[in-house]
C-alpha cells in the first residue's frame, strides 16, 4: 500500500556536514547511500537504493511537497542485477539524520560527480505542519533556497542529467545596464565569467593608460601582466564552458600580447638583481658588472620604446573590447555554462591540484628547467583561480591558501629568473675579455648557488602543499 511522503527540501551551500553538526553539538546517525533509477524522472519512477547493508526498491509518484511512495526491501542480488538497467548516473551520498527542535532532519552530502551538492530535508506528518515550518536560525548561514517544487533538484532528475541544476534565484547586479551580476555561489557560470572578464579588462585598461604615460613604472607593468595572465587563466580554467574555436582564438591572441612585455619584465628584474649581487661581489668586480649593467640599461631604453608603442597600438585595445562584447553573447558558451559557479569550481579546483601534485612529485634538482617553469605556471593558474573565485570563498580560508601559494610561486619565480639571468650572462660573457669573464664567472657561481638553495626551499614548500591538499580542495566548502 502506498504511503504519503510529505517533505520539504532546501538547497545548501557546499558544506562539511559533520563539522557543522559537531559545532552545534547535535547528535546524528550517518549512513552511506547508493541509488539508481530504472525509469525516467517522469512520475511514477522506480528507484533502487543501498542503505548501509540493506537494499530497497521504491516506487514514487507525484511531485512537490506531497508524493506517494511504495517501498519494498529486496536482496543484494536483486539490487545488483537491476543495476545493469540503471538509467543515467549512479548517485552516492552520505546522509546525516538528527533531531532538532522537535523535527527530524536529513542532511545529504553528495559524492562523486555530484560532489559539493548538499540538501536539507524534513519530513512531516501532515501538510499543515509542513506549510507552517520555518527554517531554524542555525541553518541560515548555509541556506541557499528551497527546492521542494523545483523538479530539477529531484534525485531522479539528477541521475538523468550530466550537469548540475541551477536554482531560480534573484541575483544582485553590479551594473544592471550592462547585465553584469554580483558574483555569488549559485550564480550561473556564464554570468560569473561575464562579470570576471569585465572587471579584469577594466583593470588592464587602467594599467595600459599608466604605462602609456610612464613606461618606467615597474609596478604598473607587473600588475598589467598579472591581470593579463588572470584573463588567460580564466579562459583555460573554464575552457569546457566556452565554444572551443572562440576560446582557442582568444587564448592564443592573449599569449601573443603577453609576449610583447616579456623581455621588458625580464630586463627589469635583471637590473634589480644585478644591484643586489654587486654588493656581494665587492669593488674588485665592479667594473665588470658596470659593463653588464650598461648593456642591460641600453636594452631597457629599447624595451621602453617598444612598450609605449604596444600600449598605444590597436591590437591590445581591440582585443580587450572584443572580449568584453563577446562575453555577453550566449553563443560563445556551452550549455554546461548554465551550471552554478560554486559546484563546477569545486571540480576544477580538485583537478588542478591533482595535476600539480602529479607533476611536482617527479621533479628533481637536475630536472629540466622547463619542467620547473611549467609547474610554476600551474601554481600561478591555481592562485589566479582562487583570486577569481574570491567573492565566493570564505575570507580566512582564502587568505591562508593564497599566502602559501604566493610563497611557492615566489620561490619558483626566483628559480626561473636565476635561470634566465644565467643564460643571458653566459651569452654576454662570450663577447668579454678574459679578465672580465673571470669576474663574471664569480657572479655565475653565486647565481648557481642561490638557485640550488631555492630548489631546496621549493621542495619543502611543495611537501607542505601536498600534505594540506585537502584544505585547498575544500576551500569552497562552508
Amino acid at each position: 500500500m502506498a504511503e504519503l511522503e510529505i517533505e520539504r527540501k532546501f538547497l545548501l551551500l557546499p558544506c562539511r556536514v559533520k563539522k557543522f553538526l559537531d559545532l552545534y553539538t547535535i547528535l546524528y546517525k550517518k549512513v552511506r547511500l547508493e541509488q539508481y533509477y530504472v525509469s525516467t524522472p517522469a512520475s511514477p519512477y522506480t528507484r533502487y537504493r543501498k542503505k548501509g547493508d540493506t537494499y530497497y526498491q521504491t516506487i514514487k509518484s507525484g511531485e512537490g511537497m506531497v508524493r506517494e511512495e511504495k517501498e519494498f526491501e529486496v536482496s543484494g542480488e536483486e539490487y545488483e542485477a537491476h543495476k545493469r538497467e540503471a538509467l543515467g548516473r549512479i548517485i552516492t551520498k552520505e546522509r546525516y539524520t538528527f533531531e532538532y527542535q522537535g523535527n527530524t532532519y536529513e542532511m545529504d552530502s553528495f559524492k562523486g560527480t555530484l560532489k559539493g551538492l548538499c540538501y536539507l530535508e524534513i519530513e512531516f506528518s501532515d501538510e499543515e505542519s509542513a506549510k507552517a515550518y520555518k527554517v531554524p536560525d542555525i541553518f541560515e548561514e548555509l541556506l541557499v533556497t528551497e527546492v521542494t517544487y523545483d523538479n530539477a533538484f529531484n534525485n531522479a532528475a539528477l541521475s538523468n542529467s550530466n550537469i548540475f541544476p541551477t536554482p531560480q534565484l534573484r541575483h544582485a547586479y553590479i551594473d544592471e545596464d550592462q547585465g553584469l551580476y554580483e558574483i555569488t555561489p549559485f550564480l550561473a557560470t556564464h554570468h560569473a565569467i561575464d562579470t570576471m572578464i569585465y572587471l579584469l579588462t577594466s583593470e588592464i585598461k587602467g594599467y595600459q593608460t599608466q604605462l602609456k604615460n610612464d613606461p618606467k613604472d615597474v609596478e604598473a607593468l607587473h600588475q598589467f601582466r598579472i591581470h593579463m595572465r588572470k584573463l588567460r587563466a580564466l579562459l583555460q580554467e573554464f575552457e569546457l564552458f566556452f565554444d572551443p574555436k572562440w576560446r582557442k582564438k582568444h587564448k592564443k591572441l592573449l599569449a601573443r600580447l603577453m609576449e610583447k612585455t616579456n623581455k621588458k619584465r625580464d630586463n627589469d628584474v635583471a637590473l634589480i638583481d644585478i644591484n643586489t649581487f654587486e654588493k656581494k661581489l665587492g669593488s674588485k668586480n665592479k667594473k665588470s658588472l658596470d659593463s653588464l649593467k650598461n648593456s642591460l640599461q641600453e636594452k631597457e631604453e629599447k624595451f621602453e620604446k617598444k612598450l609605449i608603442s604596444f600600449m598605444c597600438g590597436e591590437l591590445l585595445s581591440n582585443e580587450l573590447m572584443v572580449l568584453c562584447q563577446d562575453s555577453h553573447d550566449k553563443d560563445i558558451y556551452q550549455e554546461s555554462a548554465k551550471q552554478p559557479l560554486i559546484l563546477v569550481s569545486i571540480t576544477i579546483i580538485r583537478q588542478r591540484i591533482q595535476e600539480i601534485i602529479s607533476k611536482g612529485e617527479v621533479l628533481q634538482e637536475d630536472s629540466p628547467k622547463m619542467a620547473y617553469h611549467k609547474l610554476r605556471i600551474q601554481f600561478k593558474r591555481l592562485r589566479y583561480l582562487f583570486e577569481l573565485l574570491a567573492p565566493i570563498i570564505p575570507q580566512e580560508k582564502l587568505d591562508n591558501a593564497l599566502n602559501h601559494l604566493k610563497k611557492i610561486q615566489t620561490i619558483l619565480g626566483e628559480i626561473n629568473d636565476l635561470q634566465v639571468q644565467q643564460k643571458e650572462l653566459k651569452s654576454f660573457c662570450k663577447n668579454c675579455k678574459d679578465k672580465k669573464q673571470k669576474s663574471l664567472r664569480v657572479l655565475q657561481r653565486k647565481m648557481k648557488k642561490k638557485e640550488k638553495k631555492k630548489l631546496g626551499a621549493f621542495k619543502k614548500a611543495f611537501d607542505i602543499f601536498k600534505k594540506e591538499k585537502s584544505l585547498y580542495q575544500k576551500l569552497l566548502f562552508y
